[in-house]
């Protein structure tokens, strides 16, 4: 049987502010608590505040204007209507499989770090994100210890790996192939580890993160740069190679659960 191988060469706590400030809150509601009221010398009943198209004042009524919510240490901007505007993801470095540091170096039964390195090298951005940390090199020996990196697989990794290594260090992971997903995953503030490369045998993983009303979002390329493009795009150029297959889709998404 051949095997197609792969390189890549290429909130808690919650604060209601009034009117048109924007004001943070918890990322699906929060319980206000009930109070003894002096004056009227009654109870005030407690109750919960959704965060959806709007904040409830202390009067009970409902203040129009933007807001924010937080989640997987991303800041999520709403408009006045409920309608999400952005979400912004900081704190994402850009690191190079070609590093003279690592370059060079070969795991398993592969080619050297410098042209199988993608998946490693997108761990290390994924994870330093989350401050648990680690090189690429320390994520290309943790791949090819689960048999996932320059194994049986040939060149590069499987992307069943991406799930092996997530749920080892306690992230969400979930992995899958269609747009509406991804919008999804990114909104949410997310990180994406993207395989791409359409039919090649030879793919490439990136990570993407942030998003705006557009579906433009941010890439993290391993290769050693970052830029702009379109979630379309991404997800047009999907890699169908089977080892970017082995999780249930070329895309993983990274995140806490909340």
């Amino acid at each position: 049987m051949n095997i197609i191988q792969k390189t890549c060469t290429a909130a808690a706590g919650a604060m209601l502010v009034m009117m048109s400030t924007i004001a943070p809150v918890a990322a699906d509601g929060y319980w206000v608590d009930g109070y003894w009221d002096d004056a009227s010398q009654t109870w005030i009943e407690g109750r919960w505040v959704e965060t959806g198209g709007g904040q409830q004042s202390w009067n009970g009524g409902w203040s129009a204007g933007p807001y924010q919510e937080y989640a997987n240490g991303a800041v999520i901007n709403y408009d006045a209507n409920g309608n999400r505007t952005s979400t912004v993801v900081t704190n994402v470095p850009v690191y190079s499989q070609r590093n003279g540091a690592w370059a060079g170096v070969t795991i398993g039964s592969g080619g050297n770090f410098g042209s199988t390195g993608c998946v490693p090298t997108a761990l290390a951005v994924i994870m330093n994100h989350f401050g648990i940390g680690g090189s690429p090199l320390d994520f290309g020996y943790t791949l090819n210890a689960y048999g996932n990196y320059n194994s049986a697989y040939g060149h590069g990794t499987d992307s069943g790996g991406l799930l092996n290594v997530g749920a080892a260090y306690g992230l969400g992971v979930r992995a899958f192939s269609d747009y509406d997903t991804m919008y999804y995953e990114l909104s949410r503030g997310k990180l994406v580890a993207a395989c791409i490369g359409g039919n090649s045998a030879y793919t490439h993983c990136v990570v993407l993160y942030g998003l705006d009303a557009n579906g433009n979002t941010t890439v993290s390329d391993p290769m050693g740069y970052s830029y702009r493009t379109n979630i379309a795009g991404i997800v047009n150029n999907m890699s169908y190679n089977p080892i970017d297959w082995t999780a249930g889709g070329p895309f993983v998404s990274f995140g806490y659960e909340w």
